[in-house]
């Protein structure tokens, strides 16, 4: 009879970290509401930098970019949609510093974790554009493009 009773209270504090799981989850995802919103509302004439891979499964490209501080200040990366960091910048010409991040497949089940920068780059964006930032291992060196909105993934409204 004693396990019987023992087996439920598992059970019990199974379903309590369900719940609270679920809980920091919510709180996790309310405050990114509010961050986003935030973010958009104060920087309505700025362009978007995308900070993804965009060439999915090539090897050439680092997996992950960051930009560390937009003309001295550290910058703040919001979740531009599922996946997809990116960093807000206002018109004009800007000083970034940028690291980026990869893994090699070495021997057997084992990665070796590589990282590029801090590189700085003098960049220039105008009103309102969609621009990627990322960087090709091969030549080592950071890609700052322009986007075509129409040919990639249309942001979702919420």
């Amino acid at each position: 009879m004693e396990y019987i009773g023992e087996s439920s209270a598992i059970y019990y504090w199974r379903a309590l970290g369900l719940i609270v799981s679920v809980l920091i989850l919510y709180v996790v995802f309310e405050m990114q509401k509010k961050k986003m919103s935030r973010l958009s509302s104060a920087n309505t004439h700025s362009s978007i930098v995308l900070l993804h891979k965009r060439h999915a499964g090539n090897p050439n490209y680092s997996s992950s970019t960051e930009i560390c501080r937009i003309d001295g200040l550290r910058a703040e990366a919001f979740l531009y949609c599922v996946g997809v960091q990116a960093v807000y910048l206002s018109p004009g010409e800007h000083n970034i510093e940028v690291n980026a991040h990869w893994a090699r497949h070495i021997r057997g089940k084992r990665f070796k974790e590589y990282e590029a920068g801090p590189h700085h780059l003098c960049v220039e964006v105008g009103h309102g554009e969609l621009w990627s930032l990322e960087y090709f291992i091969p030549e080592k060196k950071f890609i700052f493009s322009r986007c075509n909105e129409k040919k990639m993934f249309k942001k979702s409204v919420v």
